[in-house]
């Protein structure tokens, strides 16, 4: 999680000077290149599918870490009953395949990392949960996509290959965040690569795709895909970023501030150590937060609700349905915000009919307490209530 979360931080950072809404939601005009081409209807399987993936869970710090490390999650057969038996209908699995490929220019994938997966496919579908399974944190991908195009292709043509059998409620996303290099106007060819190389043998799958910059929001626009009626675009968002990642270190100084509030205004004001030697767009920030009543608040859902409007109206004009693939506060928030925050970023998805994955189940931005074996304070109400 620190690797990944420190890419979001960066992402983040990148956004924060261009508000990241830079496209009025209320009146959209469609950007995308010309060729980029709208899908008529909404009988599609790309939005038959999306119906699998309302309302889903991350196991993150699991299958992505790198061999010989540990995270400090595991999951078990048992996990998959409490994930149904909350209300999801869906898990995400990011899967580190690159750590298991032999050598070019096969680049075959050892069974060890297939036998895993397995457990994780399988227990998901005895349980009715639909599964989306990705390449994540594919570094080489991010670094040299050009290079790294030949493994990324090997590695999808074998996991297509090993799952062409299973349920359809099995589904393939290409790459978790591409950043850096992996540009979403570089990886739009490579994806269109992707998928003509899965649709050799599994002609019917659902294909997830996100665009890059860590899948902004923002970044939709630049996106060009096949005139495939059964590919699905993920996008992520974590605003607002010093809301949910306060308390984390391995994004820099600037998110070491504890005791912010979701919603804001706070009841007494937040005081900064100077010791801490903010940035000024942090104290600016921190500023607005302590003095804006709740309705212009940077610790609000004005931090995501014109993000998921344009979300929505991208979506309705290019007819491809859209996931939140991730959103989620680390776990230094208080359990009351923490509850707030999830509570409001639910609701504005299903105001947009967006569906959505919270990070995670069980790490460091946790849903369930692995301990008590309940879900964390306020949780479950405030993703399955009724307000």
């Amino acid at each position: 999680m620190i690797r990944k979360t420190t890419a979001l931080f960066f992402a983040w950072l990148a956004c924060a000077f261009t508000g990241l809404a830079a496209d009025d939601p209320n009146h959209f005009i469609p950007s995308n290149p010309p060729e980029m081409q709208p899908i008529a209807g909404r009988q599609t399987p790309a939005y038959q599918a999306a119906k699998w993936f309302m309302h889903g869970v991350n196991l993150g710090n699991y299958l992505e870490v790198p061999p010989g490390q540990e995270w400090n999650v595991s999951i078990s057969a048992e996990d998959f009953v409490n994930i149904r038996a909350q209300g999801f209908d869906h898990v995400r699995v990011p899967v580190g395949w690159q750590h298991y490929v032999g050598p070019g220019p096969d680049f075959q994938l050892s069974p060890a990392i297939f036998s895993r997966v397995d457990f994780v496919v399988t227990n998901a579908l005895e349980n009715q949960l639909a599964v989306i399974i990705n390449i994540h944190l594919f570094d080489e991908m991010d670094q040299n996509p050009t290079n790294a195009t030949p493994e990324f292709l090997a590695i999808w043509r074998q996991i297509a290959g090993h799952y062409k059998s299973y349920s359809p409620m099995l589904v393939f996303e290409l790459d978790n965040e591409p950043h850096e290099n992996a540009t979403t106007a570089m990886m739009n060819p490579i994806y269109a690569q992707a998928i003509a190389e899965i649709r050799q043998s599994n002609p019917r799958r659902t294909i997830f795709v996100e665009p890059g910059e860590w899948g902004k929001i923002d970044e939709l626009k630049n996106l060009v895909l096949p005139p495939d009626d059964n590919v699905i675009v993920s996008v992520h968002c974590y605003e607002p970023f010093y809301f949910t990642h306060q308390g984390a270190t391995w994004p820099g100084p600037d998110t070491r501030v504890t005791g912010i509030q979701f919603p804001g205004p706070p009841a007494k004001p937040l005081v900064v150590d100077p010791s801490l030697n903010m940035h000024p767009w942090v104290t600016r920030w921190i500023s607005l937060y302590n003095t804006l009543p709740a309705n212009e608040n940077p610790s609000s859902p004005i931090a995501f609700e014109d993000q998921l409007k344009y979300v929505r109206a991208w979506s309705d004009y290019y007819g491809r349905p859209v996931h939140l693939g991730e959103f989620g506060c680390f776990i230094m928030a208080d359990p009351k915000s923490r509850a707030n925050f999830y509570g409001a970023m639910r609701r504005s998805c299903e105001q947009e009919n967006i569906g959505w994955a919270i990070w995670d189940w069980s790490a460091s931005f946790r849903y369930w307490d692995e301990r008590n074996r309940e879900p964390m304070p306020g949780m479950h109400e405030a993703l399955f209530g009724k307000s």
